[in-house]
């Protein structure tokens, strides 16, 4: 699983930082604020100094390239701030922890949208809801359960909604026209999905081709799955933000991991552990007809970074339906914080205001990232994305964001994530490798996750 996916913020370590994060919050709020220039005694207007700003971004070389024109284009029309870009590979929230102790955190920190709540309520964060008020920023911050979820922390703001990771279902044209099966279409049923899926899994001489695989290149987990559980419209928490009940043991969860996960892999209708392992299975090869990703996994598919020079013939769709005919794929939000210890907080926020502007949004979807808001999706991102990489249905990542859904958001010290962790990471571990049915592995989970959730609260308590 990658980096993005599985780190989590330790109720200890998190303890050791905010024992200098605290004073260093405290310290910032007791300063005098905006006090006047001292008088030069020679009736001259002072010269404003410039002002030094650090802004993190994700370890991936398009994210740097991304970032260097944003700051550049931001400081073509601001020449009174220097903004430099800081990346931190090979572990990036422990890095970000480690200068949160060290007194030397960035002014604006990147943050995936289930990550940023343990910051915010230990303080190092500063809530946004002023700054977005002062400059009437709020179209910019769509209002759903989704984005809210992964925006805001305790009634406040904290995070702004930079880009985002709609999960869409991309499916190979022409594994399904040798076939002759008809595309994905919007509203497609649970119980087409499950045809579709059978009719394309089938051997030619010594290839295999899979209907379907759990992820990219990878074995899938929760976040993943959400929406085939929730397909009917029964969600396995009580809430979405700090549930306190596990609802996971209901035939509706059951019977979507069944299929989706041990099914396909024990009749051969998707790769499993031991053939991911082995490399060279997906969508992105040829080998497989579905999969459910993010736009991150479009440059595999097609264009100069494609995994084949050919490229694929290949479109997406949105995933399918069950009787609720609701969409709950994970619709993941990433943004920008700005910190406590920030002496620079209001230059700190226009920054992150241009990032959100029509010209920082333009930025980010001419370099690969999907845009922050339904709006600039359609609008700036897809009519680039689709000419770039040869599909048409960006309406499908527009409509996953709108109304997209959330798996499940914790504060400090939770096993659990959006991604798994502990019991569920456990679940899919017994799914994944045939070891239980999801009968038996889901009523044993529920209570484990159960455990979970009372040791989360009472430790907050």
């Amino acid at each position: 699983m990658s980096e993005r996916m599985q780190n989590r913020l330790s109720r200890r370590s998190f303890l050791r930082m905010t024992a200098v994060a605290g004073g260093l919050g405290l310290a910032a709020a007791c300063a005098a604020p905006g006090a006047p220039a001292a008088d030069t005694g020679d009736g001259a207007a002072p010269s404003a100094e410039m002002v030094d700003l650090r802004l993190s971004a994700w370890a991936d070389v398009q994210d740097a390239v991304v970032y260097d024109n944003m700051v550049n284009a931001f400081m073509a029309a601001n020449d009174d701030l220097n903004v430099t870009v800081e990346q931190y590979p090979g572990g990036y929230y422990q890095k970000i922890q480690a200068n949160f102790a060290g007194n030397t955190s960035a002014d604006i920190l990147y943050y995936q949208g289930w990550q940023f709540q343990s910051y915010a309520e230990n303080g190092v964060l500063a809530a946004l809801d002023d700054f977005i008020a002062a400059t009437d920023s709020g179209a910019q911050f769509p209002r759903n359960e989704n984005y809210d979820s992964m925006t805001q922390w305790d009634g406040s703001t904290y995070m702004t909604p930079t880009d985002t990771g709609p999960l869409v279902i991309y499916y190979n044209k022409d594994i399904f026209d040798a076939k002759g099966v008809a595309y994905p279409a919007a509203g497609w049923t649970w119980e087409e999905f499950k045809s579709t899926i059978e009719t394309l899994s089938f051997e030619e001489g010594d290839s295999k081709t899979y209907g379907w695989a759990q992820a990219a290149g990878w074995n899938g987990s929760y976040g993943r799955c959400a929406n085939f559980m929730r397909r009917n419209g029964h969600v396995e928490w009580d809430t979405i933000v700090e549930p306190t009940e596990a609802r996971w043991d209901h035939e509706d969860v059951i019977s979507g991991l069944q299929f989706v996960v041990y099914d396909t892999i024990a009749n051969g209708w998707s790769p499993g552990p031991d053939v991911i392992a082995g490399g060279g299975v997906g969508v992105d090869t040829g080998r497989v007809a579905m999969v459910l990703e993010g736009p991150w996994f479009m440059p595999r598919l097609f264009g100069e970074l494609a995994t084949t020079e050919e490229g694929i013939n290949f479109d997406v769709a949105l995933a399918p339906v069950g009787v609720d005919d609701t969409n709950y794929t994970f619709g993941h939000v990433h943004g920008h914080c700005i910190t406590t210890p920030s002496e620079h907080k209001d230059e700190a926020w226009r920054v992150v205001d241009f990032i959100l502007s029509d010209e920082g949004q333009a930025i980010i979807a001419n370099g690969g990232r999907l845009c922050g808001t339904p709006r600039n999706i359609e609008n700036l991102w897809a009519p680039i994305a689709s000419e770039k990489y040869n599909f048409e249905n960006t309406g499908a990542f527009v409509n996953s964001m709108a109304e997209g859904a959330t798996p499940v958001v914790f504060g400090e010290g939770s096993e659990l994530h959006a991604y798994g962790g502990a019991a569920i990471t456990s679940l899919w571990d017994k799914l994944l490798g045939l070891q239980e049915t999801a009968d038996t592995a889901v009523k044993t989970a529920n209570e484990e996750i159960q455990g979970a959730l009372d040791r989360y609260h009472a430790e907050r308590a």
